[in-house]
């Protein structure tokens, strides 16, 4: 019997990795909290002054700019989990293995046979700060010890969604054609061997989601004629 949802991963492996993320979001029925408690969930704080920005310039009130900062503040939360959500699911895939978060000095991914190794970054961008040099000091050391392996820098999300694999060029660090830079859909493939992996994920999400939550997920006209096009975008050869 076909699989419901991808060809990679088994329908049971797909909807954990799903639910992991459904998991980050808040429940839809807590109660708008109290500017006070809003401030003692976040350990980071709250900018006041920004919150008087928009207040005066949005013409918000003060029970609707902490709606809206609770709201950016969750999503900050779910954002930081779609990176998990790529690792984890990847190494489901036969043949792969998930080598977990936490240590930094490891990286995300390995195959089985110990030739490749894949750390995934969420944003190209956020490459460029101190997280960038552990990841390039990660593989550095990965391919020092293993003559056999390349290492892979792979990121989500980038301006343009250029489809890509080349060899990563830091300031630095000398040029190595066994350290790479690769698209998460390029990063998909190298993984399934299915040039459209990615593609069938995205695909795959409001099946899966719905059958979580227990609903049927259905877009009208306009949202899909939308999607279509974001995808034509993203997803366009």
């Amino acid at each position: 019997m076909p699989n419901k949802y991808v060809d990679f991963v088994s329908d049971e492996d797909f909807l954990e990795c799903v639910e992991r993320v459904i998991n980050a979001y808040p429940d839809k029925n807590q109660e708008t909290p109290s500017p006070t408690k809003l401030l003692k969930n976040y350990e980071h704080g709250i900018d006041e002054f920004k919150a008087m920005f928009d207040m005066c310039v949005n013409r918000m009130d003060f029970q609707n700019w902490i709606k809206a900062e609770k709201i950016r503040q969750d999503g900050k939360r779910v954002e930081n989990k779609m990176g998990e959500f790529h690792q984890q699911l990847l190494g489901k895939v036969e043949g792969w293995e998930d080598l977990g978060t936490g240590d930094s000095s490891h990286v995300d991914l390995k195959n089985d046979e110990g030739t490749i190794y894949i750390e995934i970054k969420n944003k190209k961008n956020t490459i460029n700060d101190g997280s960038g040099k552990n990841v390039r000091n990660n593989l550095e050391e990965i391919i020092k010890n293993n003559k056999e392996a390349i290492g892979y820098w792979a990121y989500i999300i980038q301006g343009g969604y250029k489809s890509e694999e080349d060899v990563w060029v830091r300031e630095g660090y000398e040029t190595n054609d066994r350290i790479r830079k690769i698209s998460c859909d390029k990063a998909y493939e190298l993984v399934t061997g299915d040039p459209h992996a990615l593609e069938k994920t995205y695909d795959a999400l409001p099946k899966a989601i719905g059958d979580i939550l227990g609903i049927t997920i259905e877009f009208s006209d306009t949202d899909q004629q939308l999607i279509s096009e974001f995808k034509d975008y993203i997803f366009d050869d």
